[in-house]
């Protein structure tokens, strides 16, 4: 092929691995991108996001009975409630194991934004496996950064690049606007653009014949099926319950893993994984992998080709990916 003038500049599509979409629960939210919540105030968008966090956090099962697996780490940036007596406590009473829950103290780092390069840091030191802000609109430097589509294109391109690189979920929880006539997708708070540059968007509301009853429709998924639909209920006396899960049917199914050609290829992809949410026990890799057919000497092998740290605490083997301090 002829050297083409600026070729610097460009990348061919042949030249590109293809990778599956990877779920974080399918097809509703995916790691890697940007889902929208959104809703009317008080319809239970907060609510069904921290059941989903406490589920996370303890390695326990979305509503329709995929499991996580290990515990992982979450973010939740929430500016509507107070920290103490009211998010805590709401965590606490869903079974969330609050020390793999994090947030920015904005007592202490205020004027906190949406593309806040603090946001990123946080996520960069935490490394968590799920972002949520909550509500969007609290974290715009003005009313008019959802409005006006240049700036929102720029600050959803900009979120949808940490959630790249970090290798973790972003939701973001919006209000809609008055427009009650119009189609879903033209109901969130700000520029068409915001709801572009999510991939999965979710709506609350309220079931007509019972308003205890929450309906939570996927009004567009980028990614698979988008004829997906979730209920839960709050009712004052026994309170936040999951009843059920309905996604049509489809030729497209959830990957579990892409596919590998070797056996270190594999496991390559899973140190990385697991390693992304911190440093972890050697013997507990060699477990997690044994469970997907990897030997402990492809293990080692692997992890050296890779240049994984192996330290020694507490006599213990710790393997780690992040910069050995000085």
């Amino acid at each position: 092929m002829p050297e083409m003038e600026g070729s610097e500049l460009i990348t061919l599509y042949s030249d590109v691995k293809t990778t599956n979409v990877r779920w974080l629960w399918y097809p509703f939210i995916a790691i890697g991108k940007i889902t929208l919540l959104q809703g009317d105030p008080g319809d239970g968008k907060s609510t069904l996001m921290m059941n989903l966090i406490a589920e996370l956090s303890t390695g326990g099962a979305t509503p329709d009975g995929q499991a996580f697996g290990r515990p992982q780490r979450v973010i939740y940036q929430c500016s509507e409630d107070g920290v103490s007596d009211t998010i805590k406590p709401r965590l606490e009473k869903s079974g969330a194991d609050c020390r793999n829950i994090a947030f920015i103290n904005e007592e202490i780092h205020s004027s906190l934004t949406l593309d806040d390069e603090r946001i990123r840091q946080a996520i960069f030191d935490f490394r968590p496996r799920l972002v949520v802000i909550d509500p969007i609109q609290a974290y715009l430097g003005s009313d008019s950064d959802l409005q006006i589509a240049g700036r929102a294109r720029r600050l959803m391109h900009r979120l949808s690049l940490w959630a790249s690189t970090y290798d973790c979920a972003v939701v973001l929880i919006g209000h809609l606007n008055k427009k009650e006539n119009s189609k879903g997708l033209y109901r969130s708070l700000g520029s068409i653009d915001v709801v572009a540059a999510a991939r999965s968007v979710l709506q609350v509301e309220r079931d007509p014949e019972d308003t205890d009853i929450r309906i939570v429709t996927q009004i567009k998924n980028s990614l698979g099926p988008s004829d997906a639909e979730l209920r839960f209920e709050i009712r004052p006396k026994t309170g936040f319950a999951w009843l059920g899960v309905s996604i049509t049917p489809s030729e497209e199914r959830k990957p579990e893993l892409p596919m590998f050609e070797t056996k270190m290829e594999k496991a390559a992809y899973l140190i990385k994984d697991i390693l992304s949410q911190g440093d972890m026990r050697s013997v507990e890799i060699y477990e997690m992998l044994k469970e997907e057919g990897i030997s402990q000497r492809t293990a080692e092998d692997t992890r050296k080709s890779m240049g994984v740290r192996c330290y020694r605490k507490m006599k213990q083997w710790y393997w780690s990916i992040r910069p050995q301090e000085d």
